[in-house]
């Protein structure tokens, strides 16, 4: 389960003890016709197992990863839940496990995400966290897993913002690592930056403007050389598939790693940003040496201000400073 669940675990439980300690009480009080009962909510619980072994199977190899992942998470969640409760739900939750392994079918599948949804958004939503992490467990991302997340999202009423911000944690470092060590192709590089095939042209080459900024601004915050070479990298694969796209065939190769550092990615020269253009600041130096350069810069403009300027000329030099100050904080940050 790990730290996603961090924040919103002691409430699920909370809710999830209050169901099962009311429960008999509800039940005995009415007739045994309202809410629950504590064997309904363990039961409901439970289900969050059957989500993750479909996802440990959908790629059609059941990795030891995958089912340690979903164990690890359901110990996770039983060491916190209420003493006098927690063997019946860790063997309800186990249960669970072993019927499912060998296999979920569609019907039971929408079972459980129905029951899950009853539970509430939090719980359903630690759920939607173990499915994304069994498919990274095994550091390999397959067309057929996508499927089964954005299946699961979609009976659990998953919101489109809590699916990016999940998949850009779970696994975006994995597809960026096979983006950048050149085991990638056109389809899944597609697929990590968010292209749909089907889009036309135009739409394409917008979104890979807004990538392009993305990962250059990525670059220049970047703390240590292997994530800067990342960030490098996918520029090259940006500017490769904006060529396909404007000009109708393929480049020679999007270059593959030759000269590599540790982590056997390859470093292309870095991508000046607007504001590093705009006052001449050379984008591979060391973030002192950019301070110390800056620092010059400053002082270059400022002197030029206090001539007769034009209005336009003194926009241009007020632009500069701001740029100059922008910089300054980006660089401090860096050493």
């Amino acid at each position: 389960m790990g730290f996603f669940v961090i924040f919103i675990v002691l409430a699920v439980i909370g809710k999830i003890l209050e169901v099962i300690g009311n429960a008999g009480n509800k039940n005995s009080s009415n007739g045994g016709s309202s809410g629950p009962s504590d064997d309904e909510m363990i039961s409901a619980i439970a289900t969050s197992m059957t989500v993750g072994a479909y996802c440990a199977l959908g790629d059609g190899n059941l990795d030891n990863r995958e089912i340690d992942t979903l164990r690890r998470w359901k110990n996770d969640f039983v060491s916190e839940i209420k003493v006098s409760v927690r063997s019946r739900i860790d063997t309800a939750m186990e249960n669970e496990i072993r019927a499912s392994l060998t296999g979920v079918s569609e019907q039971r599948l929408h079972t459980a995400c129905s029951t899950l949804k009853e539970i509430g958004d939090p719980f359903k939503t630690m759920t939607m966290g173990l499915a994304f992490e069994i498919v990274a467990a095994d550091q390999k991302i397959e067309p057929s897993e996508m499927a089964c997340l954005h299946k699961i999202a979609r009976l659990l009423d998953i919101p489109d913002t809590k699916f990016k911000d999940l998949e850009e944690k779970h696994l975006r470092p994995i597809q960026l690592k096979e983006a950048t060590s050149g085991q990638s192709n056109a389809t899944s590089n597609e697929q990590l930056l968010g292209i749909n095939p089907s889009w036309t042209t135009e739409q394409k080459l917008a979104k890979l403007t807004s990538e392009f900024s993305k990962y250059n601004a990525r670059m220049q915050t970047a703390r240590n050389e292997e994530q800067r070479a990342q960030c490098r990298r996918m520029l090259e694969i940006i500017a490769a598939m904006r060529e396909e796209l404007t000009t109708g065939r393929k480049p020679s190769t999007i270059n593959q790693p030759t000269s590599s550092n540790v982590s056997g990615t390859v470093i292309p020269p870095p991508v000046a940003s607007k504001d590093e253009k705009l006052v001449a600041i050379n984008p591979a130096l060391s973030p002192r040496e950019k301070l110390s350069k800056l620092d010059e810069e400053q002082n270059r403009w400022e002197t030029r201000m206090k001539n007769n300027l034009t209005p336009t000329a003194l926009a241009k030099c007020e632009e500069a400073l701001q740029a100059i100050r922008r910089l300054r904080n980006l660089y401090t940050t860096q050493i």
